[in-house]
């Protein structure tokens, strides 16, 4: 039967045990796969699937006791079935049985009483024997009131042992740790006996199911209690599940168990990352330093709106902020539903395709001139369609199907990729290695993923992609910077690649060097990483950050020859586009050949550079496709960072492992109302990350300032230079907060242009100036004490600030 839920009001606040989702499991469901029957979807939360050592674990007085007819014995040998597999049920139907599993410390218990009448039932009911106090007490009764009772005191006579069980849960508290009260079945009437069929009425099963339910809304139990009326949609709504019409087979009463122990279990689940079961659980309450990001983002950065001068700063504080709220309210609350994920191979392929309509329907093409190999635009809408397929991805819960994980494998590759080749061509044409740089992108990287860890109190490691592009950018820089005077010395720059290329390949494989390092961190500052995880996310893409920079030599050293001006250039450029034409379809058809994602992730470090070169060389065949472009993903490019982290908690659910429901209809995960909560979720989403976007860029540039104040009072006084962020106008200072890719041109017959413009005679004069005048103001300025220089160092600052969050971890 469908409960509409209509006003969230109520429902949240004022609706039975909603505000854990309970009335939501108990109530409302439907089946997401609709032939094995083994994913159940309740309205507005997440199921989840009980183990052997779970239960053992829930139920700590170990011993289930089921009371009742054939229907729940049923349900008690599904129960018993789910411990050990093959347990005998053969023998006599109306007797009692038991069942010992000593390894789980488990007793199970079923008493045949199909009226409820007997004196040892009534006796549970009383509590005469406290020793006999199951964890769990099943209770279900009514076919045989209506099959063998006479028509005109059948009702009165169940209504009676059912007032009996109300009032024992409301006369004391030890009846059992949970009782759960079966609804009336309805039974599948295409397949009942005659006889049955006319007893068993479905007037009459309605009739005593609303008398449970009303009296259910008029009880206060002391004895937790609760009737999942849902039973009977997960009977009714399966097929070719029962022979006799009344009792159901494995599939289905299975499922009935399995509700009944997130009933019991659910809020016993640890109340820590990852969340990803919430029917009947509890958030825990918000911990210290999540409430300190609470009142600094909705108390203290509102009111310095009305008192400080700074209002730019404080409120991008204040929208970054009410980002955040939206992610925790989203998936550390009750406050929205959650669903499972159901894939689909249908609907994926719609949403990509509708994806890539979108896209060519917003194309645009710059007519002037060239735009260049790996031009801002193009890099920008080749993160974007990867983020909208990854995106798509997940939310489709896609990676159980080895075709797809596979290839989206190849587009987080492509990401480090980018990383490997954008860094490198920055360090190699820049030469700037200053600590301004490196802030710049680490904070950018960083800051949504470092507060959400203590927001959402969950792992720095769990928002993978932010790890691994810093890990590498770490690697690239300390490449680069170690003698980086002579990096125009091809030997000795490639020997420092191969170098760096040994050492991760030796921290990624050797075994115990992760694991030690953890440990020490773990030891100094309570941080708790999971080596293995980590290991297995280096090693997929251990070496393609590495083709990425040998990709952005060979693409500087290209220019610089001016190699398109060679007679030959027209042919190696045909036989190019051909042969990457031909490894692009032959990757695809070896990926598809995979026995299973597993045994890919074996060959995929190894080969993620053939699709991948494969694509950039066929994106940039021609003036044509280089300056065309399409602005929808380009949107999307621009904000993958946000959308990659938000996602987590914003579009998906339980910590990646769900959905979130932001429509508050019972079924907005069921039909079009699974679309429509799409929809509205989707536009949220977007909207969300894109100011999340643009507030960490502002944020980023501030911290940055604030960090590296001390730098000019330092050079003032000769004690330290600090290589300047370049280039220094303000629309390339965000070209290159963002890591955009540099352009070249790869065009027949032109030269190759440079990827930064050169300084005009005035801007050299101004800059010889001021150096002049500084140059007078370091003899006349008097010397600062040592102390002072020291922390104005950005160097200093940002280790001490690491350290102080460090220490402050271990209270966390």
């Amino acid at each position: 039967m469908e409960r509409n839920l209509d006003i969230y009001f109520i429902i949240y606040y004022a609706g039975p045990n909603d505000q854990s989702r309970c009335h939501s499991l108990l109530n409302t469901g439907w089946w997401q796969d609709t032939e094995t029957y083994t994913k159940w979807q309740p309205g507005g939360c997440m199921m989840h699937t009980y183990k052997p050592g779970e239960i053992g674990s829930c139920l700590s007085h170990g011993r289930i006791l089921y009371v009742g007819d054939s229907i729940a014995r049923e349900q008690f040998f599904s129960f018993a079935r789910l411990i050990h597999g093959d347990i005998e049920t053969a023998g006599p139907k109306h007797v009692d049985r038991r069942f010992e599993f000593n390894d789980q410390g488990l007793v199970f218990e079923f008493w045949w009483d199909p009226y409820l009448n007997t004196s040892r039932t009534i006796d549970l009911l009383k509590t005469a024997d406290p020793s006999i106090r199951p964890s769990i007490l099943v209770m279900g009764s009514g076919a045989w009131y209506m099959r063998y009772l006479d028509e005109d005191t059948y009702r009165e006579d169940w209504q009676d042992a059912m007032d009996r069980i109300f009032d024992a849960v409301q006369r004391s508290s030890r009846v059992a740790d949970a009782v759960i009260l079966s609804p009336v079945e309805v039974p599948d009437y295409t397949l009942l006996s005659p006889d049955r069929e006319e007893t068993m009425s479905i007037d009459k099963i309605v009739s005593m199911n609303a008398y449970l339910e009303s009296k259910l809304a008029s009880v206060t139990p002391l004895t937790p209690m609760t009737i999942p009326f849902v039973w009977n949609d997960i009977s009714s709504s399966a097929t070719n599940v029962t022979e006799d019409g009344l009792h159901f087979k494995q599939p289905v009463t299975s499922m009935q168990v399995q509700l009944a122990l997130n009933y019991r279990c659910n809020d016993q689940l640890s109340k820590h990352f990852p969340m990803d079961s919430t029917c009947c659980y509890h958030y825990p309450t918000p911990k210290w330093y999540q409430s300190i990001f609470f009142i600094f983002f909705l108390v203290w950065a509102p009111i310095g709106l009305y008192i400080a001068t700074n209002e730019s700063i404080l409120n991008a504080v204040f929208i970054f902020g009410l980002g955040v709220i939206y992610m925790y309210f989203g998936d550390r609350t009750q406050l929205f539903g959650k669903a499972q994920k159901e894939f689909d191979a249908l609907v994926f392929s719609a949403l990509l395709f509708l994806s890539l309509v979108v896209g060519v329907l917003t194309l645009k093409v710059k007519k002037e001139g060239d735009q260049g190999f790996l031009n801002r635009d193009q890099t920008d809408e080749w993160k974007g369609w990867m983020q909208v397929i990854i995106l798509i991805y997940h939310f489709m819960g896609a990676s159980s199907v080895s075709g797809i994980y596979n290839p989206v494998r190849i587009l987080v590759a492509a990401y480090l990729f980018q990383t490997g080749y954008g860094h490198f061509f920055f360090f190699y044409k820049k030469g700037d290695f200053g600590i301004a740089r490196v802030l710049n992108v680490m904070i950018r990287l960083n800051l949504l993923t470092f507060v959400l860890q203590y927001v959402m109190d969950t792992d720095y490691l769990s928002y993978y992609f932010t790890p691994l592009v810093s890990f590498w950018f770490g690697v690239i820089w300390l490449t680069m910077y170690i003698g980086h005077s002579s990096n125009k010395t091809s030997w000795f720059l490639l020997c420092k690649i191969l170098i760096a290329f040994a050492l991760t390949t030796m921290l990624i494989q050797a075994p115990g060097v992760l694991e030690d390092f953890f440990d020490l961190l773990q030891s100094l500052f309570n941080i708790h990483w999971n080596a293995t995880e980590w290991r297995f996310r280096l090693g997929l893409d251990a070496y393609i950050v590495y083709i990425g920079m040998l990709s952005a030599y060979a693409t500087i050293k290209f220019n610089e020859y001016r190699m398109n001006e060679h007679p030959w250039w027209p042919t190696a450029k045909k036989f190019s586009i051909l042969a990457s034409g031909i490894l692009l379809a032959c990757y695809f058809i070896f990926e598809l050949s995979m026995p299973s994602k597993f045994v890919y992730n074996g060959v995929h470090p190894y080969i993620s550079w053939i699709p991948i070169l494969a694509f950039v060389v066929l994106r940039n065949a021609t003036v044509q496709l280089r300056n065309t472009s399409s602005r929808f993903f380009i949107f999307f490019g621009r904000i993958s960072l946000e959308t990659f982290i938000g996602q987590f908690h914003m579009w998906l659910a339980g910590d990646t492992k769900g959905l979130l429901v932001v429509i508050t209809h019972a079924r907005a995960t069921q039909g079009l109302g699974w679309w429509f909560n799409l929809v509205v979720s989707s536009v949220l989403f977007v909207f969300v990350s894109y100011y999340l976007s643009q507030t960490t860029g502002e944020l980023t540039r501030w911290l940055c300032s604030a960090i590296t104040s001390g730098e000019s009072r330092r050079t003032d006084n000769g004690a330290y230079h600090a290589v300047p962020l370049l280039p220094t106008s303000s629309a390339n200072r965000q070209d290159s907060a963002s890591s955009s890719l540099p352009t070249t041109n790869m065009n027949v017959g032109t030269a190759a242009s440079e990827p930064e413009s050169s300084r005009s005679d005035d801007q050299q004069q101004q800059e010889n100036t001021v150096a002049m005048d500084e140059d007078e103001t370091m003899h006349t300025t008097p010397k600062r004490p040592w102390a002072a220089n020291f922390f104005d160092d950005s160097r200093v600052r940002t280790g001490l600030i690491l350290i102080i969050i460090g220490i402050l971890n271990n209270f966390c």
